[in-house]
């Protein structure tokens, strides 16, 4: 299969047309494996109720993201995936990358990664690795409620630097996207070799405008540079962007 599959047009979730086709979604049943209808992981198989949403099998979840990653993501390169939860973009990233790349895919959830390996197992992906762990700025251990890190104890899950991952000898990537709840900073601050040393291009999901700043701030230092391709319609929403090293170009 061309892995630069092209996106079908699906009604954008917020419009009335996207609100009457969501109707009977509230009946689909978790737990189904259903093929990937459109998008960037189209015919990839699916378990409903995984994800965030039913976009993800359906074919219209971030498009504007999956688009990006069509255009910056090349046969045989190595990425990274922190904050995979249930694998969409690692699905994406590993048919991107073909069997001459690599992809590592970070996730700190157990119920996550039970998904996210079995959507792996189902596709026949052998070229991901699966690391369950948080990214932050040094190892330790955090708390954790399942979806992002809190301050209230619930329960607690192991913490590593990405330039202690680097250290250890893995592959250095040159695409990496990063959505973990609002701990994006953290993580760019346990990564200052991998900023100054790897010219990868990072695609980066913030959670508030505040955040959003101090993180592009961060890598400004390291002659980093911005895109924004995030087409959401929401105005209180931040949107993602991409870093770009000094370097490169897009």
């Amino acid at each position: 299969m061309n892995n630069r599959t092209r996106f079908m047009s699906v009604p954008h979730p917020g419009s009335l047309l996207g609100r009457v086709i969501r109707l009977p979604l509230r009946f689909v049943p978790d737990n189904k494996v259903v093929r990937v209808l459109a998008g960037i992981n189209k015919g990839a198989l699916w378990i409903t109720g995984s994800g965030t949403t039913h976009g993800c099998w359906i074919g219209n979840y971030e498009a504007d993201h999956a688009a990006a990653l069509q255009r910056l993501v090349k046969p045989g390169a190595v990425a990274y995936d922190i904050g995979s939860h249930a694998g969409f973009y690692t699905l994406a990233l590993s048919r991107l990358v073909g069997d001459t790349g690599r992809v590592f895919a970070f996730e700190p959830s157990a119920r996550s990664v039970y998904f996210l390996r079995r959507h792996l197992e189902l596709n026949g992906r052998q070229n991901v690795t699966v690391v369950q762990s948080a990214i932050g700025r040094d190892t330790s251990l955090i708390c954790f409620d399942g979806f992002r890190q809190t301050s209230k104890e619930t329960y607690l899950i192991p913490s590593m630097s990405l330039d202690q991952f680097a250290a250890a000898g893995f592959p250095s990537p040159s695409f990496i996207k990063m959505d973990i709840e609002g701990a994006e900073k953290h993580a760019l601050e346990g990564a200052v070799e991998a900023l100054s040393q790897i010219k990868a291009t990072w695609m980066i999901a913030t959670h508030s405008e505040d955040l959003r700043m101090q993180c592009r701030a961060l890598m400004a230092m390291y002659g980093y540079h911005f895109e924004k391709f995030d087409s959401t319609e929401d105005p209180g929403s931040a949107p993602d962007f991409l870093a770009i090293p000094h370097s490169g170009s897009l």
